[in-house]
């Protein structure tokens, strides 16, 4: 099932080797009104050969660092992240940390098949979506950004490498809420990611009433339409015959 959790077993299965937080509060949500504050801004390049924004103002984004150690704990991850795939205040960015392994070697053919990867996990995802009412295709939504040579691991505070999980929640004004050195209780990240979510959306909402008791005000609706956080239902496996 998603494809996504398997791409590091994917990358060095290619070279026959096995590879595969307190409560945020309102702490990264600010007023959709308010100007943002000047935030340093962390780029990478994703397997899809794209520039793209780690700390994206206007979205939740969860980056998660994994590598072959890691690779169990980095589909529990993807897995508790469900309820908010598709939402338009999300992003979660895979950091797969290569910088220790013979995949560097042939980044071209770990790309390529990261992208299969994607392609595969866009459909698999597209009922998640769907929940969050965007019917829109998963796939440019989907970002991995392999690390081989010790690019962006360190821009994110990760100058060495780990066995561990780990993750940083940033907020909507592009500033870190949290960060993880071991992600070992997913509920605990879900619960911190639906928190920042959630009080975001709460400032969103008392922005439109507060303009609504305005007059003449013209801005009555939020930039974006917030869909309730879906409940996350825990995927049953199927039985085989």
């Amino acid at each position: 099932m998603n494809a996504r959790r398997d791409l590091i077993a994917l990358a060095m299965l290619l070279l026959g080797a096995a590879l595969p937080v307190p409560a945020l509060a309102s702490a990264g949500a600010i007023p959709a009104s308010a100007p943002m504050p000047h935030v340093r801004k962390i780029r990478a390049m994703d397997a899809d050969n794209h520039n793209i924004p780690i700390n994206r103002p206007g979205l939740v984004t969860v980056v998660v660092c994994t590598n072959e150690d890691s690779q169990d704990a980095a589909r529990a991850a993807g897995k508790a992240m469900y309820p908010f795939e598709g939402r338009p205040d999300f992003a979660l960015i895979v950091v797969v940390d290569l910088r220790d392994s013979i995949a560097k070697w042939v980044p071209s053919i770990v790309t390529t098949r990261m992208r299969v990867s994607l392609d595969q996990e866009a459909v698999e995802l597209k009922p998640c979506f769907l929940k969050n009412g965007n019917p829109s295709n998963p796939r440019p939504s989907l970002h991995v950004v392999p690390d081989f040579s010790g690019t962006i691991c360190p821009e994110l505070g990760w100058k060495d490498g780990s066995d561990k999980l780990r993750a940083i929640i940033f907020g909507v004004d592009g500033r870190e809420l949290d960060r993880l050195d071991e992600v070992d209780d997913m509920s605990v990240l879900q619960d911190d990611v639906r928190k920042a979510i959630q009080a975001q959306v709460d400032l969103d909402q008392a922005r439109v009433a507060e303009a609504a008791r305005t007059p003449g005000s013209k801005d009555l609706h939020p930039v974006f339409h917030d869909p309730p956080i879906v409940p996350y239902t825990p995927l049953t496996p199927k039985k085989s015959d």
